[in-house]
């Protein structure tokens, strides 16, 4: 089955909501200029990048999906359509990884790792409705109803999300507003939001801060210090993503966990983020990491060092739900728990590009519980684990973040039923 066509398509994403006129804390807020809104800096960073793959069938094709808007367009129209068109479209490892190599000498990186997932999602979609089943089923996996945790940047948004959806989040996370630049009297501010949150979300919920790569080791450390008291799930990239030894001293020093990997691109950097004990909860975004081959790795070295699994946006991402669900620890069950806080050893695997080795069209690999490590909470205990499983200790799993204030209602995130993952390629403006 060959390829005949790739279409791109690039849309705005965050323009005109929460996530780019809201005040919210990033790395350049320590400029006023432009500390008041993302959109004021974030260019074409933020806008979709659809993609559409067809075949000499005209009943199979494939949809993929980014970021990096014109940018990330520019690569995949300028060079990889051209390695695409006339080649073997159920190949996809090969096709992978002959992407991979031709971007290296000029793209490796962010971009590349954008464009890359586009069309490997794209190809994991196309193969699913080759073979007429949902990406899910293909996966190894279900359309059962999957744990979840909520993003909330207002706190009065949660008085219209289902209470069925909110009492059984693992944890209703908030956007803080800002960082070591506002001195005191932001922090303060920081934890009156999470005080004006706490008022709508049920006492067993615990609460979670997202930081998004804008704080540094000292400030993070006294801001956990103040809200030791609201028994924090976990703090969310409150360093720059190349800040190792910052991660794991924050975790060193203090017991609440710690998560981050969102903006990590490719395996060979989620893969050093969790050697060097980085974090509790691994946040590798499915769209922008590299696509599902390099989200299922790291899914599975997540698993074998404790470390909990829950890619970011992963309810608006089709292709991340498909993967959850055929993930152990994945399924909504009472009782949510499980700090990742394993300590194994260095993984020994061969994989220097973005693809994995899970990249051939079959059935996914497991993540599964382990085992505490050696992580010292002698410093106290949070009082709150997130994983999987029930009842209170440790262990790994996965999580399926739910925005809301996007628009729409916020649902119990489950994967579609197919065929594919179940986008209509029109809707998306790519017929």
């Amino acid at each position: 089955m060959q390829i005949r066509n790739v279409t791109v398509v690039v849309a705005p994403f965050s323009a005109g909501t929460w996530l780019d006129e809201s005040r919210v804390s990033t790395p350049l807020s320590r400029y006023p200029e432009f500390a008041e809104r993302r959109s004021s800096w974030r260019g074409p960073g933020s806008d979709l990048v659809w993609l559409l793959i067809e075949t000499d069938d005209p009943a199979v094709f494939g949809v993929g999906q980014s970021r990096g808007g014109v940018v990330t367009a520019a690569l995949i129209e300028g060079h990889f359509r051209g390695m695409l068109l006339g080649r073997d479209a159920l190949d996809l490892e090969t096709r992978v990884d002959q992407l991979h190599r031709a971007a290296l000498p000029y793209a490796a990186g962010g971009i590349s790792s954008m464009a890359l997932s586009a069309v490997e999602l794209a190809l994991w979609d196309l193969a699913a409705r080759a073979a007429g089943v949902s990406l899910a089923h293909l996966l190894g996996g279900s359309d059962r109803p999957l744990r979840h945790y909520l993003t909330c940047p207002e706190p009065q948004l949660l008085d219209e999300v289902d209470a069925d959806l909110l009492a059984a989040s693992a944890t209703v996370k908030v956007p803080m507003a800002y960082g070591p630049a506002d001195g005191r009297e932001g922090l303060l501010a920081n934890l009156a939001r999470l005080d004006e949150t706490r008022a709508r979300v049920p006492e067993g919920i615990p609460l979670s801060v997202d930081c998004f790569m804008s704080w540094d080791l000292d400030y993070a450390t006294a801001f956990l210090r103040d809200a030791s008291d609201h028994r924090l799930g976990w703090i969310e990239e409150p360093l720059l993503p190349d800040d190792l030894a910052g991660y794991a001293e924050l975790r060193r020093r203090q017991p609440v966990a710690v998560a981050g990997g969102e903006h990590l691109f490719g395996l060979v950097e989620a893969e050093r983020f969790l050697q060097a004990d980085c974090a509790d909860v691994i946040q590798v975004d499915v769209t922008w990491c590299g696509g599902l081959g390099t989200a299922r790795a790291v899914a599975e070295l997540a698993a074998e060092r404790g470390v909990t699994f829950a890619p970011h946006g992963a309810a608006m991402h089709p292709w991340a739900v498909a993967l959850l669900s055929s993930l152990d620890g994945s399924g909504d069950s009472a009782g949510d728990s499980g700090r990742g806080a394993s300590r194994s050893g260095d993984v020994d695997r061969d994989r220097g590009g973005n693809s994995g080795d899970g990249d051939s069209v079959g059935n996914g690999a497991a993540g599964s519980d382990t085992s505490t490590g050696s992580r010292d909470d002698s410093t106290g205990s949070s009082g709150t684990d997130i994983g999987s499983g029930s009842g209170s200790g440790t262990g790994s799993g996965t999580l399926t973040e739910v925005l809301i204030g996007l628009g729409g209602p916020a649902q119990k995130p489950r994967a579609s039923t197919g065929p594919g993952v179940g986008i209509d390629s029109a809707s998306v403006g790519l017929r």
